[in-house]
């Protein structure tokens, strides 16, 4: 077919994606963590009250995930950082590094292969799934590297509950507490309140 051939515009695919995002958080004190599907399709809301959000994200696939600590206090222990994968399909897998002298922890891990953790998060799918843990000190940095899809005629979600928000403000979230309470403080965006 030649291009005189085309009787009307081409279709094309309405939903807004990202094939590769980064959201960075950076932990507020030191703990360990579980991250399940709701977590991750919370991370970006619009409050439509000043107590009720809307999830903007309708679909969230992992990519990869990263944490840099800082290096220990001179004369302390060793600090470690772990990602422990959890999802079904897959056995419990652990990427550990420990932080000595100078040198600061990196861990950088994908999920693994044919396992539950790379396959899509969906609104009101299987959003309890613990997909990873994570353990790290307080002042870690964590990136998650993911593929999205946003919402676009589907009824709204119900996000977390928030308390002081303002309606029609773009927030995002913690990544450990689904939306609010967590530890895992969002970089580069308005945090919920």
């Amino acid at each position: 077919m030649n291009r005189g051939d085309v009787l009307g515009p081409p279709e094309f695919v309405p939903t807004i994606r990202a094939r590769t995002h980064k959201f960075r958080f950076l932990a507020g004190s030191p703990t360990t963590v579980s991250i399940t599907r709701q977590n991750l399709l919370n991370l970006y809301v619009m409050a439509t009250a000043a107590t009720t959000t809307a999830r903007i994200i309708e679909a969230i696939r992992l990519r990869k995930i990263e944490l840099w600590t800082q290096p220990p206090v001179l004369g302390n222990p060793p600090i470690t950082a772990q990602v422990e994968w959890l999802g079904e399909n897959s056995p419990s897998v652990v990427h550990s590094d420990t932080a000595m002298g100078v040198r600061p922890a990196h861990v950088m891990t994908k999920p693994p292969p044919r396992s539950s953790n790379q396959w899509w998060s969906i609104s009101g799918t299987l959003e309890t799934d613990v997909l990873f843990a994570l353990t790290f000190p307080s002042g870690t940095v964590v990136d998650v590297t993911c593929e999205l899809r946003f919402v676009e005629q589907e009824a709204p979600t119900v996000g977390p509950v928030v308390l002081g928000a303002t309606a029609g403000q773009i927030y995002g979230a913690t990544l450990d507490g689904n939306g609010v309470a967590g530890v895992l403080i969002p970089v580069g965006y308005t945090v919920l309140p």
